[in-house]
């Protein structure tokens, strides 16, 4: 078996394998054999069929098992190359001929990468005072909310009013709900039907409709009978309220002073959250990475086969106008997502960034309350799935390494709205770059 490397792209090496006819002929040979001995040719006894009359036998699948024959050669010659490979070598064409048989493999090696420097990357942060005045007069809203008085109403529910429910949903002429109690603070934004549908009702009114949800032939039937109708009162914003919380204050502007205290230790927490976002969408523009389109078109067809398993495929086909955008969409996603994993693995080794085990067993008990158990079996469960503690090691070093570039960025202040404005602005300059290289292609 010869091997000659007919092309190279960027990662990828189309090489061909060619097999000689005295190589060619012994696969052909057991083939015949295998047949022989396995299947029962009329007119002839087991095993001693002519070679002519088993190949008229086999027909048009001749060609197909004497290449899989010389597959099987083939992929141990390919064990060499593996620990190379980025992805499975991929064949894209055999054949057989009189005097030989020939294929075409891709092979996918580890693209290179570098990154550039990284240093002084330009990071913009809402000023500290606007977010926590924002802060302090969200939570005093929601204070006068919480504080409220509910007083029972006359006349029709409208937006901001309460109303106690007892409804009933039946489907098939099955019950799925039967006269459940339910209160429901009538809200603008809340697009259920349950609530959509008693606006403009009276306390005793009784509702029924029906309704079909998107990308569902099935129909729900509602009933829906208005017990009591309430309105909302709001606290006064001042001394009084302030002596209603539970804060401790004596008045209005000792209120605002803890708030104070409490959005600006929120705004150290999330400051960093937000510069993290940041850095993980900027920092691909500072990764190069070798990569042929062959490669990303693997990974591309990969997603699209498990997004069809998983029954997501339709969902995101939706969202854009044919199969091609959205091949073109999750190619730009992949390339994104190998630029920031590349990002990660560089400067980590720039910065010498290392997880300790105490790091991963302190995530570990941090998570603990979400996943509802204790911090001992957290660590248990952790312990026999290697996959799982692969993968928090991981999102730990992809932290501590936004946290390196973050602390060697010049980060500045912004006005709240100017920072807004320069987000639409980069994201419509990266939808046109998008669309220019999508031209291009």
């Amino acid at each position: 078996m010869d091997k000659k490397v007919i092309e190279t792209d960027k990662n990828v090496e189309v090489v061909k394998f060619l097999f000689d006819k005295e190589e060619s002929k012994k696969a052909e040979d057991k083939v015949v054999s295998k047949v022989n001995m396995n299947y029962q040719i009329p007119g002839f006894r087991k095993g001693r069929v002519p070679k002519n009359i088993v190949i008229n036998f086999i027909g048009d699948n001749y060609e197909d098992l004497v290449l899989d024959e010389l597959s099987d050669k083939l992929e141990e010659a390919l064990k060499e190359e593996s620990d190379e490979l980025y992805v499975p070598a991929v064949i894209s064409e055999r054949k057989l001929e009189d005097n030989y048989a020939a294929f075409t493999i891709e092979l996918h090696r580890d693209p290179k990468s570098t990154v550039k420097d990284y240093t002084n990357i330009e990071l913009k942060v809402p000023r500290k005072q606007e977010i926590v005045m924002n802060y302090i007069d969200s939570k005093l809203e929601e204070l006068r909310d919480e504080h409220s008085i509910m007083e029972p109403k006359e006349g029709k529910l409208a937006i901001g009013d309460i109303a106690e429910i007892e409804y009933s949903i039946v489907k098939d002429e099955k019950k799925l709900a039967d006269n459940k109690k339910q209160e429901i603070e009538i809200d603008e934004n809340d697009e259920r039907p349950i609530v959509k549908n008693i606006i403009g009702k009276s306390k005793g009114e009784t509702v029924e409709f029906e309704k079909t949800f998107e990308g569902s032939d099935n129909k729900y039937y509602y009933t829906i009978n208005i017990v009591e109708t309430y309105r909302k009162t709001l606290m006064e914003l001042g001394d009084e309220l302030a002596k209603t919380v539970n804060y401790d204050v004596n008045d209005l502007e000792e209120l605002k002073a803890k708030l104070k205290e409490e959005g600006t230790e929120q705004y150290e927490n999330w400051k960093y959250d937000f510069l993290r976002q940041q850095v993980s969408s900027l920092i691909t523009d500072y990764v190069d990475i070798e990569i042929s389109d062959r490669t990303l078109d693997y990974f591309v067809s990969r997603a699209i086969e498990n997004s069809k398993k998983e029954g997501s495929y339709e969902k995101y086909l939706k969202k854009v106008e044919n199969e091609e955008e959205l091949k073109k969409e999750f190619k730009r996603n992949i390339l994104n997502e190998l630029k920031k994993e590349r990002a990660v693995e560089k400067i980590s080794e720039n910065e010498k960034i290392e997880v300790t085990n105490e790091e991963i067993e302190n995530k570990i008990k941090e998570l603990a309350p979400y996943w509802g158990i204790s911090e001992e079996q957290a660590l248990g469960v952790i312990k026999e799935r290697k996959r799982m503690k692969d993968e928090l090691e991981e999102n730990i070093r992809r932290t501590k390494v936004f946290d390196a570039v973050i602390a060697k960025a010049d980060v500045k202040e912004v006005d709240e709205n100017e920072e807004e404005n320069q987000e639409e602005e980069k994201s419509e300059e990266k939808d046109e770059q998008e669309n220019n290289e999508d031209k291009k292609e």
